[in-house]
């Protein structure tokens, strides 16, 4: 027996569908990066590092299932104006700024901003994500993404046949490389692409098997947008009738009917609810609880930093649950255990992944975080997970593990340069400042 690690003396949160709960837990991870061991009281290990929880929470990695990271660059650029507001004045910014450098330089401030709070799986829309792929390489954070799908010219410097074409070369050497992560594609959304380019994504995902990652029924105006553009439909219509719905995840979702959470729960697709920037954005309430109801499975995401402006996961727990209750106007809506398995399980399982990460189970690989057992906010804690969502935030995490691996020991980043990411961030931020910023 070769043990890579031990958390003794945790409240382990598995995060199951049983909302299980392991008083004075012992989790062993292996060599392998694998959970080994979950159990209360002792558990046998020859672990070289054991984290002493000393009683405090220990979780899964939260998972961001929707974010466009890199756009830690534009952050505060468009704020208090409606979304549509927000996206005329940010793409214009997005593409006169972004070029592979500036991209890696957002998503590893991303990274650090994630990690350190707790997050450890994002899936993520942006452009030039080459990028991406290497500094979800070089931090360990587990971020998902795929080429970004325009019917127009975008900062790749490609029009949609060749922009199209570059995304098959990305899948196909996805496959080939067995890169799950990278098996994605982002079609912006409905409103900003027409039905034929649709349909060509459509088909290249189901040639490629890929999966789909799209902005859907955010806000009134996009509804109507889309419903001048396409023949009176809806988003998820138009996403069923061009072939993009089945198993896709889908943005937002806040303005669906009873036949769109129908034609989802059919799909088997899955509705990201990101309710900071719903809120900020005046966008409206999701129907989480109908969702759920339906047998959709939902997730949670903290969408981009320049709309939602910060990548916390913790906030959006909060929000989403007491936004319910008082929409349903019935506080015992949406308990905590529910949202917690919103922004772990749901989260893999919009992912695809969930037979790997989003619960702590023998097998699956060890993404962990723990919380400060001495927190004051978490003192004390009679219900774990009703402290998680009601109470926790991310200056109570202390420790986190991605696949086996402490990335964050003691709130210190382990696998990125804090002095060279600020410094790179605001040099960037200087260039958005001169080329966009009129004085």
């Amino acid at each position: 027996m070769t043990d890579r690690l031990a958390i003794v003396n945790a409240t382990a949160i598995v995060a199951d569908d049983n909302a299980t709960v392991v008083p004075t837990a012992t989790l062993v991870v292996a060599d392998d990066g694998r959970i080994r061991a979950l159990a209360a009281g002792n558990v046998p290990h020859d672990a070289r590092d054991v984290i002493d929880a000393r009683g405090g929470i220990v979780m899964p990695g939260l998972i961001n299932a929707h974010t466009h990271l890199a756009m830690t660059l534009f952050r505060g650029l468009a704020d208090d104006i409606t979304l549509e507001d927000f996206l005329a004045r940010l793409m214009p910014a997005e593409f006169a700024v972004l070029s592979p450098e500036a991209v890696a330089a957002g998503t590893r401030l991303a990274a650090l901003e994630s990690l350190r709070g707790g997050i450890t799986t994002a899936l993520d829309m942006y452009y030039l994500p080459e990028s991406i792929v290497d500094i979800a390489r070089e931090t360990r954070m587990r971020i998902h993404t795929g080429p970004t799908l325009l019917e127009f010219d975008g900062p790749e410097r490609l029009v949609f046949d060749a922009r199209l074409a570059w995304a098959k070369r990305w899948l196909e050497r996805a496959k080939a490389d067995n890169d799950v992560a990278s098996q994605w594609l982002g079609p912006h959304s409905t409103y900003l692409m027409g039905e034929d380019h649709l349909r060509r994504t459509a088909a290249l995902a189901q040639q490629c098997g890929a999966r789909i990652h799209v902005h859907a029924a955010e806000t009134r105006g996009e509804m109507q947008q889309v419903a001048d553009r396409h023949g009176g439909k809806s988003p998820i219509e138009v996403l069923h009738d061009t072939g993009l719905l089945p198993n896709a995840v889908l943005a937002h979702g806040v303005h669906l009917s009873d036949t769109d959470i129908a034609a989802i729960a059919a799909a088997r697709a899955t509705v990201v609810h990101c309710p900071a920037s719903n809120f900020k954005l005046a966008s409206g309430f999701a129907r989480v609880v109908d969702l759920l109801r339906g047998g959709v499975n939902v997730a949670l995401g903290t969408d981009g930093p320049a709309s939602g402006n910060d990548l916390d996961l913790w906030i959006a727990m909060r929000l989403a649950g007491y936004g319910q209750k008082n929409v349903a106007r019935d506080p015992t809506v949406l308990p905590a255990h529910q949202v917690v398995r919103m922004a772990t399980l749901n989260g893999a399982r919009a992912l695809g992944i969930d037979h790997l990460v989003g619960s702590l189970e023998v097998g699956k690989q060890a993404d962990v975080i723990v919380l400060d057992a001495e927190s004051p906010s978490l003192t004390p804690t009679f219900d774990p997970h009703v402290a998680v969502v009601a109470s926790a935030g991310r200056g109570d995490v202390r420790h986190v593990i991605v696949d086996g691996h402490i990335v964050v020991r003691d709130r210190v980043a382990q696998t990125i340069d804090v002095t060279a990411t600020l410094a790179a961030a605001h040099t960037f931020a200087e260039t958005v400042r001169s080329s966009v910023i009129q004085p």
